[in-house]
């Protein structure tokens, strides 16, 4: 069986593209965690077409996964993809803007220029980006909360204007890394439990009635600071080796007025465990009043890290997707 990066995944969740970033007025593209300084991310699908020149390099696999087995590239074997419309015109030395959490925004600069080959001849991609540092030696310790972020191009600061720092008072787009209060899982099992009872087939009625859920619920700021829940759900027959999932159901949950149900998000694969609902990684503030959140997927013979606009009362196919990252088997 052989790993395959796939730039069009026909899935459940309709046709996400492995690399597909729309052409917005800014971009916005997933960063992962390299090493203690540096990220890695991909710009833009290509097709190598064999012709990667044997001067690539293998480096190490990036401390985060999901983002493949990256190869030092040549600069001028680069350079000839760029030329393409639509490209993200990148090159040795540029400067991006990596979002972080509590509002941190560190400045990077492209160092190495990287690509990952894929099995190109059954219709997938391949890609190009960099590893980018960051410049101040004192940000890297705003990347140990998580391992995907999100980078956009440069926004230079006017003359004389400070970057700005966390304020202990605000409240920011982010994944809260507090526990969430027993209480309140307790009631969002209630409600994806009442859920499951309504939508369940009736041969899987029986077979989990009385069964408590295994469940994992995060919370989370949007970027105009209020407050969201996700919660996953899996109902589980069996022990150890012989566990099976029989029903599983994930929502994005308001606490106001009271606890309730925004859109709820169903299996996705026909594997076992919280794995077949999608994962949350991160949230980010994407400006303008929008969020951002990176969430992780699994399909049959798939997997994906997407970067979705996220929207109240829709599930993550109606959301915009702004770049996903995907491969096969």
């Amino acid at each position: 069986m052989h790993l395959i990066v796939v730039a069009l995944v026909s899935t459940t969740w309709q046709c996400h593209a492995a690399l597909a970033q729309k052409k917005l007025a800014e971009q916005f593209w997933l960063a992962g965690r390299y090493d203690g300084n540096r990220v890695i991310v991909y710009f833009d699908a290509v097709q190598f077409h064999g012709t990667v020149p044997h001067t690539a390099r293998r480096i190490a696999d990036p401390a985060v996964g999901g983002f493949f087995m990256p190869m030092e590239l040549p600069t001028s074997y680069v350079a000839q993809f760029l030329k393409a419309p639509d490209m993200e015109r990148f090159a040795l030395g540029d400067r991006y803007d990596l979002l972080l959490d509590s509002g941190q925004v560190a400045t990077v600069t492209l160092t190495k220029l990287v690509g990952t080959e894929a099995d190109e001849e059954v219709g997938n991609h391949s890609f190009i980006g960099a590893l980018a540092t960051l410049e101040n030696k004192d940000e890297p310790m705003y990347m140990e909360s998580g391992g995907i972020f999100v980078i956009r191009r440069h926004r230079k600061l006017p003359d004389g204007k400070p970057k700005s720092h966390p304020s202990l008072q605000a409240v920011y787009a982010g994944l809260q890394n507090d526990p969430v209060r027993f209480d309140i899982q307790t009631k969002i099992v209630g409600l994806l439990t009442e859920h499951m009872g309504s939508t369940a087939k009736a041969d899987h009625k029986p077979t989990v009635a009385g069964m408590s859920p295994v469940l994992a619920v995060q919370a989370f700021h949007l970027a105009n600071g209020k407050l969201r829940y996700y919660g996953r759900a899996v109902w589980n027959s069996g022990e150890g080796a012989n566990t099976k999932t029989v029903f599983a159901v994930s929502a994005w949950i308001s606490p106001s007025p009271t606890l309730h149900i925004l859109a709820v998000e169903g299996r996705e694969s026909p594997y076992d465990g919280l794995g077949v609902l999608p994962g949350l990684y991160n949230v980010v503030d994407l400006g303008e009043g929008r969020t951002g959140i990176i969430v992780g997927r699994s399909g049959e013979d798939s997997n994906s890290t997407d970067l979705v606009e996220y929207r109240d009362g829709v599930d993550l196919r109606q959301m915009n997707i702004l770049q996903s990252i995907a491969a096969g088997e």
